[in-house]
Parts: structure tokens; C-alpha cells; sequence
């Protein structure tokens, strides 16, 4: 304890600021034109422009609101175009709303940063209600894991959707088995995070945990409980309707809830080909994210003899409860994603602070130190000790992450590529054609092209409906694709398409020849137009 709880919060506060500052470096980078963006995050370069369409200019402010409400890409929900729309209002006077840079810059800081920081002081708030040093410690803990870090990189509905799910577990850990005020704002964040991007979904476990333990400690009648189950799933539903309103339009609707079908099953069996699904195929990727697998176990651990003994074993069932769907999903059902299991392991790293020793017990620790009793006495030093460890070992993999993304245009070979094929293409400088290139690579807006690229497969088929006069392709997903370890969903088309990519990488494609090749990509230029320009009759 502290004689004066401001002081954590001030410092906690603090902390964040810097860290919210530190961030605009490295957001800023990478984002010279929406071309550069795609290449290094094709997720956020396709919704962008759906997102400044809401606040284009309108003749009227009836039009304005139309336009502020129809975001028409239905992947995610209103409630992110909307404080994401919000956001970056503020440049519309400034004159800045067409420079890519900045506006890049606001909506990572702002809609991934910010939110993201709100959630972490929720969790640190929850756990330690700042009244020690704990605070500050959780929050440098919660703040480096690499997971955080890659976020915060990005602009995603992913640090809205947990700020609003932390915000579910915030109320109901505040509600105390009452079933009042508390317990239906925690349907409403719940309903809001579903309307995000699903995951107050995953909520049904505590809900149902938490009206069993009001009902077993005889807080509520069975009658009671029953109505205050059904009260909570009016309160989630009507938020949900409230934070989408586009979905009182049934045809909107219709199309909005087809989209997040067809987006579950991609998530669940594959896109074009078959995703591994798994604890064991995701593990080094998770690790990468959330460090050593013992790491979380000592973590659940915690958890758990937080529920058994702690200082507050409600709020540890909530987080607990909350962890163990979203888990199986995340590792059983759907291809890991590290964002996917974010909502999860936030909750449970901060209860690391229910076996953080206080002050007093680490001045005695250290004092024992001088004596040269053993440490390993102490259960509570000895986790602090492998936890700061591991921190460290967190501390290493954010440097580098960040480093990674100050340094992305001069790492990323797709950027160089774009003036080599430009050269391999001189005698077509200045013409008018049709050019196909890979999503992730690197193709700004060039005097007479016209581009196209797409996320599927490609095969011979598209190529003669398209016509294009140049092709583009990268290296690195014809190797992908001619894998003979991956599986496509349509054997037929996958077929069709693996014909395209060996001809590709034997350089032969068909009605096109190659100009151009190095490690990163390859160009094609159409026959008759390679024959025309590069080898004209004399």
C-alpha cells in the first residue's frame, strides 16, 4: 500500500504518455502513398477508402449523415469506421485529410495505440486499483508484451473490440454478484465489442459462470436469475443494434451477416487453400507473440490460485472464464492469428499481480540476500525474477519490431523492385496499359497504367478476361503456392491455378514473355506488345 494512491496513477499515466509518443515515430514511417501501405498491410490500404468515403464533402448535412453512416465494408463493425471517421475529422480544416503519412499516422496512434492503452490501465486499475508499485510494474509488463507491440503497429479494430471487452470485465468485477447498473454496462460493452469484431460473443462462459455463483451464493433466485440472464442478453442485443444501426435495414443486414459467415469459414478452413489448425502448428508463431509456452502455463497457474486464495477470486473467475473459449476457438477451430488470442492473454498476464511480493516483502528478500539465504524460498521472488526475465526477453523482440518497421521501405525488397521493373519496362514508358501486379507489391501510380491486383489465385482464365499488357508477379507466392505440402479447398481450381504458377516460375508464361526477373518478382510483358515495342520492324 501507498500513503497517497495519486502517486501510481500519476506515474502509471505517465508511463503512457511516453509510450503513446513514442509510437508516432515508427507509425509514421512506411506510409508515403496507399500503395506503400498495401504492401506492408494490405488490411489496412482496403478499408481505408471506404473509411474517408463517410467523410467526404456533402452538399447538404442530410447527405453528410448519410455519408457518416453507410461505410459499406462489412469485415467489421460500425463502431470502428465510426471512431476511426472520428478521428481523423480534425484534418478536413487543417487541409491534411489527402496525406496519406497523416493520416496513416492518426488512425494508428488513435485507434490502435490509444484504445489499446485504455485497456491495458483498465486491467492494471482491476488488479492493483493503484495503490502500489505494483501498478507501474503491471503496466510495463502488460505494455511490452510483443503482441501489444505488433498492434499498436497497425491500424485494426482489434485495440477497440478489447478495450470494450476489458471494459465487460470491468463492470462485472464492479457489479459484485449485485445484478444492478453495473451488470447491464457490462452488457453494453459486451454488445458494442460484438459489434466490433465479434469477440463479446465470447462472453457467454462468464455470463453463465457468474449468474451460477449469484445463484449459488444465494444472491438471486433461480426466477431471478433466469430474468437476470435474459436481461443481460437484451441489454447486449440492443447495444449491438444501437453501436451498428445500419442493420435496421433488413437488405444491409442480410448482406452484413453473410459477410461475417463467410468470413468465419475462411478463418476456419482456408483461404484459396487449406489452413493449418492447431495448438502445435500455431505455437511458434504464438511464442513469437506471447513468449515461452511455460510462460503461460505459470500464467493460468496464477490464474487459477487467484480463483482458489487471492484477494479477489471473482475477478480472476471472470478473466478465467472468459480465457477458455476464446482459447479453443483461437488454437481449435479457427488459423492462429495472433490478434485472435490478444483479448485472452492481456487478462490473464495481469494477474501476475495477485503473487507480485509487496514492498516490504522485496526490502526483506533483500536483506535475506545479504545473509545469502536462498531465493528460491521466496515463491513470490522467484516468479517476479522469471517474469522480469522474460520481460526482457519481450524488450528484445519490441526493439526489433520497432526497428523492423522504422527501416521497413529500405528492408522490403518490394520497394526497390518497382524502379528495376520500370527500367525492364522503358520501351512502354509513356503509353497506356493495362498492368496486373501482385497485392504486396510495390506499385504506385504511374502516368498511363491502369493497375489491378487481387488477393485469389490466379490462373490462366482470369488473365484472357482481363487482357492485361503487363503482368507482375511476386516470387515469393508462386514458391507458396507450388508447395506441394498446402491444399487447395477447390482441388479443380487449385489445379488450374498451380499450372499459372509453375509456368510463372519457369518463366514461360503463356501469351507473355518474361523482361524481367530477379529474387523478389517477375515482369511480364504481353507477346505481341513485347514484339511491337521491344522489337520493332525496321
Amino acid at each position: 500500500m501507498v500513503k497517497n494512491p495519486k502517486v501510481p496513477l500519476f506515474f502509471s499515466l505517465l508511463i503512457c504518455t511516453i509510450y503513446f509518443f513514442l509510437f508516432y515515430f515508427p507509425n509514421r514511417s512506411a506510409s508515403e502513398n496507399l500503395q506503400m501501405v498495401a504492401v506492408f498491410e494490405p488490411d489496412e490500404a482496403v478499408p481505408l477508402p471506404y473509411m474517408l468515403d463517410m467523410i467526404k464533402p456533402a452538399d447538404t448535412f442530410k447527405h453528410m449523415v448519410i455519408n457518416f453512416l453507410s461505410y459499406d465494408y462489412y469485415f467489421y463493425g460500425y463502431p470502428y469506421f465510426a471512431y476511426s471517421a472520428g478521428m481523423t475529422l480534425p484534418l478536413i480544416p487543417l487541409n491534411l485529410i489527402h496525406s496519406v503519412p497523416i493520416i496513416m499516422t492518426t488512425l494508428r496512434q488513435l485507434v490502435s495505440v490509444l484504445p489499446m492503452l485504455a485497456a491495458v490501465m483498465v486491467l492494471v486499475y482491476l488488479q492493483t486499483r493503484f495503490n502500489s508499485y505494483k501498478a507501474y510494474v503491471l503496466l510495463i509488463f502488460l505494455l511490452s508484451i510483443p503482441a501489444v507491440v505488433q498492434n499498436n503497429l497497425w491500424w485494426h479494430p482489434d485495440s477497440l473490440a478489447i478495450l470494450f471487452a476489458m471494459l465487460t470485465i470491468f463492470f462485472l468485477d464492479r457489479d459484485k454478484l449485485r445484478f444492478k447498473l453495473d451488470y447491464y454496462l457490462a452488457a453494453v460493452m459486451c454488445g458494442i465489442s460484438a459489434g466490433i469484431k465479434g469477440i463479446g460473443l465470447y462472453f457467454f462462459l462468464t455470463i453463465f459462470v457468474y449468474l451460477l455463483i449469484g445463484w449459488l451464493a444465494r444472491k438471486r433466485t433461480i426466477i431471478q436469475t433466469m430474468l437476470s440472464g435474459m436481461g443481460y442478453l437484451v441489454a447486449m442485443c440492443l447495444s449491438y443494434l444501437v453501436s451498428n444501426p445500419l442493420l435496421v435495414y433488413p437488405g444491409i443486414r442480410q448482406k452484413y451477416f453473410e459477410v461475417m459467415r463467410e468470413q468465419f469459414n475462411v478463418l476456419k478452413s482456408g483461404y484459396e487453400v487449406i489452413y493449418q489448425i492447431g495448438l502445435i502448428p500455431a505455437l511458434k508463431s504464438a511464442m513469437d507473440y506471447f513468449g515461452h509456452w511455460l510462460i503461460w502455463i505459470a500464467i493460468l497457474g496464477v490464474c487459477i490460485w487467484g480463483i482458489i486464495r487471492g484477494p479477489n477470486r471473482l475477478l480472476q473467475t471472470i478473466i478465467l472464464t472468459w480465457a477458455i473459449p476464446v482459447s479453443v476457438l483461437v488454437f481449435g477451430v479457427i488459423h492462429f492469428k495472433y490478434q485472435y488470442w490478444l483479448p485472452v492473454f492481456l487478462p490473464l498476464f495481469s494477474c501476475l499481480a495477485t503473487i507480485l511480493p509487496e514492498k516490504s516483502d522485496i526490502i526483506n528478500m533483500l536483506s535475506k540476500l545479504k545473509r545469502k539465504v536462498r531465493v528460491k524460498k521466496n515463491l513470490s521472488g522467484c516468479i517476479l525474477i522469471i517474469v522480469i526475465i522474460q520481460v526482457v526477453n519481450y524488450g528484445i523482440s519490441d526493439f526489433d519490431r520497432i526497428n523492423q518497421k522504422f527501416h521497413a521501405t529500405e528492408l522490403n525488397p518490394a520497394i526497390p523492385f518497382y524502379s528495376l521493373a520500370i527500367n525492364a519496362l522503358e520501351p512502354l514508358i509513356g503509353g497506356s496499359y493495362y498492368v496486373y501486379h501482385d497485392v504486396r507489391m510495390y506499385v504506385p501510380e504511374t502516368p498511363g497504367w491502369v493497375t489491378d491486383a487481387i488477393f485469389e489465385l490466379l490462373d490462366y482464365d482470369y488473365l484472357k478476361m482481363r487482357n492485361f499488357d503487363v503482368v507482375m508477379l511476386m516470387q515469393e507466392r508462386i514458391n507458396d503456392y507450388l508447395n506441394p505440402n498446402i491444399i487447395g479447398l477447390d482441388s479443380e481450381a487449385f489445379t488450374r491455378s498451380q499450372i499459372f504458377y509453375e509456368d510463372a516460375n519457369l518463366g514461360k508464361l503463356q501469351g507473355y514473355h518474361l523482361v524481367y526477373r530477379n529474387n523478389f518478382g517477375l515482369v511480364f510483358v504481353k507477346e505481341q506488345l513485347f514484339e511491337s515495342e521491344y522489337n520493332p520492324q525496321e
